[in-house]
C-alpha cells in the first residue's frame, strides 16, 4: 500500500480501495478518459460469488484510421473477491491495451516500410528479424480458401519497428505486424499479413519489475497452454493438499455448493520456470456455459491456481454474455472457421464444444499438490525477471523488449512492458493455429486443428 510519512513520524497508509478509486477518477470519463465506460456483469444464482467488471477503451481507432469497433472488442475486464481487485485489473488492462494500440502512431516506435534488403540500407546495417524465413503455417493452411494469412516472400515489403535484443542489448528491427497490436497492415501497398500480433507479452504495472515479470510470465503461460492444447503432452490434475489450503477455503466461501466446483490442471512448460495452471469451471446439468477454462501462472503453485480460478470466473461471464448476444442476434458458432477470440469461448461452452475440452483435459495424469515441485524462494520481482530472461537465453530462445509507456500512462504512474520471442507459441486465432511452428516439437508435435478455448 502507498505510505506517507509525516513530520511526527506517523505513517499514513492508503488502503487499496482508496488508491484504486483515486486512479479510476483520473481514467474513467466518457469525454476524455482512457476508459469511457465501466460496467459489471451480473451472475446467475449458483455462479461463484466474485465481482466481474468490463471496460471499454477510448477512441484509439480514430488515431489508427479504423472503423469503430463493437463494444467489448478490446477484451478488457477484471475480477476479484473484493471490489478493488476487479477495478484495478480493469484499469491496468485499459492502460496496457491503450499503450499497445497507440505505440504505432505515438512516434515512440517509428515504422520503416521496406523489404529485408532495403532495410539494411535504411538502418546502417542494424540487425533485423529474418521474416522471409518465418513460416508459422503449413502450406495446406495458407492454400485453403478463406485463410487470412500467407507466407512471406523475399520481395515483400513490411513495416518494421525498433526493439532491443536482450541477449546483447543491440537495437533490432522487428516486423511491426508481429509485435505491435496497433499496427495496421498495409495491404494496399502489398504488405502480406503473416500472423496477427497479440497482447501476449505486454503488461502494465506501477512497478517496472512487476510489469516486466507479468509480461514474461504471460508468454510462458500461453506457450504452455497452446502447446498442451494442440500438442501431445498431458496435463496434471491437481489433488488438494496442505499447500493449497488457503485457496480451498476461499473456493468454499465463494463457490455455491450447488454450483460447479473448480478443477485445476498443471500445464507443464517444456523448459521455462513457473507453474502454469488451467482452471476448468463447469455448469451443473451441462447448461451453457458447460465448461470454461481460465489460465494463471506464478512461481508459487497456489498463487497460479488462484489466478486461474479468477480468470475462469471472468471467462465464464464472457461466455455467458457472448452466448446471449449471439442467441439474440441469430448468430452463433457453426461450421465456419473461427477467426476471433470470442466465438471459440462460446463454442467451448456449448455441449458440443465442451466434449472436446473434456476429452483434451481428460487425457491427464494426477498428482497431489504437496507432491508437485516445491515453490522457489521468493526473492522479489527483479530476481524473477532475471531468472526468466536467463531461462530464455539458456534454452536458445531469442527475446526482444520494448517500453510502450506513453506520456499519459506515465502520468498515471504506470509502466507498460512489451516482450516478444519468435521461439515461443503465442495465442493464435482459433482456426489458425501455427501448425508449422518448430516449438510444437517440444510438446510432442502438432496433433489437432480443433479451436482452442482461450479468450
Amino acid at each position: 500500500m502507498p505510505e506517507l510519512r509525516t513530520d511526527s513520524g506517523l505513517r499514513l497508509v492508503e488502503p487499496p480501495d482508496g488508491q484504486t478509486a483515486r486512479l479510476r477518477r483520473r481514467m474513467h470519463s466518457p469525454l476524455c478518459g482512457l476508459m469511457p465506460q465501466l460496467g459489471f456483469l451480473s451472475r446467475p444464482r449458483y455462479a461463484p460469488r466474485l465481482l466481474v467488471s468490463g471496460g471499454d477503451l477510448t477512441g484509439v481507432h480514430v488515431l489508427r484510421d479504423q472503423p469503430r469497433p463493437k463494444l467489448g472488442s478490446y477484451h478488457i475486464g477484471g475480477y476479484g473477491v473484493r471490489p478493488y481487485e476487479s477495478h484495478i485489473r480493469t484499469l491496468g488492462e485499459v492502460v496496457e491495451r491503450y499503450a499497445g494500440y497507440v505505440a504505432a502512431v505515438s512516434g515512440a516506435y517509428p515504422v520503416r516500410f521496406a523489404t529485408e534488403a532495403e532495410l539494411g540500407e535504411l538502418t546502417d546495417g542494424e540487425p533485423y528479424f529474418p521474416i522471409g524465413s518465418y513460416r508459422p503455417f503449413t502450406e495446406e493452411q495458407t492454400a485453403s480458401g478463406g485463410f487470412p494469412f500467407r507466407s512471406p516472400g523475399p520481395e515483400d515489403r513490411f513495416g518494421w519497428s525498433r526493439f532491443t535484443r536482450l541477449r546483447d542489448g543491440r537495437p533490432t528491427w522487428l516486423p511491426a505486424q508481429l509485435t505491435t497490436v496497433g499496427y495496421v497492415v498495409r495491404d494496399r501497398e502489398g504488405e502480406p499479413w503473416v500472423q496477427p500480433a497479440v497482447t501476449t507479452g505486454t503488461a502494465a504495472h506501477t512497478d517496472p519489475d512487476k510489469a516486466a515479470l507479468g509480461a514474461l510470465q504471460e508468454m510462458a503461460q500461453i506457450d504452455a497452454a497452446v502447446g498442451h492444447w494442440y500438442g501431445a503432452t498431458r496435463s496434471v490434475r491437481i489433488r488438494p493438499g496442505r499447500r493449497t489450503a488457503a485457496l480451498l477455503r476461499l473456493v468454499a466461501r465463494h463457490c455455491h455448493p450447488l454450483g460447479g466446483q473448480p478443477e485445476f490442471h498443471l500445464l507443464p512448460s517444456a523448459d521455462l520456470p513457473g507453474f502454469t495452471v488451467a482452471c476448468l469451471l463447469r455448469e451443473p446439468g451441462g447448461q451453457v456455459p458447460a465448461v470454461v477454462v481460465g489460465l494463471g501462472i506464478d512461481d508459487r503453485l497456489e498463487s497460479a491456481m488462484y489466478k486461474s480460478f479468477l480468470e475462469g470466473v471472468g471467462v465464464r461471464a464472457l461466455a455467458t454474455w457472448t452466448s446471449v448476444q449471439e442467441r439474440t442476434s441469430g448468430t452463433g458458432p457453426g461450421e465456419e472457421a473461427i477467426f476471433d477470440l470470442e466465438s471459440n469461448v462460446v463454442l467451448a461452452a456449448s455441449p458440443e464444444g465442451a466434449r472436446v475440452v473434456e476429452e483434451r483435459y481428460g487425457d491427464c495424469e494426477e498428482a497431489g499438490a504437496d507432491d508437485l515441485p516445491p515453490d522457489p524462494e521468493d526473492r522479489g520481482a527483479a530476481h524473477a525477471v532475471r531468472r526468466l530472461v536467463r531461462a530464455f537465453h539458456d534454452t536458445g530462445k531469442r527475446l526482444y523488449a520494448g517500453d510502450l509507456t506513453t506520456v499519459d500512462a506515465a502520468a498515471l504512474g504506470f509502466v507498460v512492458a512489451r516482450f516478444w520471442s519468435p521461439d515461443l507459441l503465442t495465442l493464435p486465432l482459433p482456426s489458425a493455429p501455427t501448425a508449422a511452428h518448430p516449438r510444437f516439437a517440444a510438446y510432442g508435435g502438432f496433433r489437432r486443428h480443433v479451436p482452442h478455448p482461450f479468450p
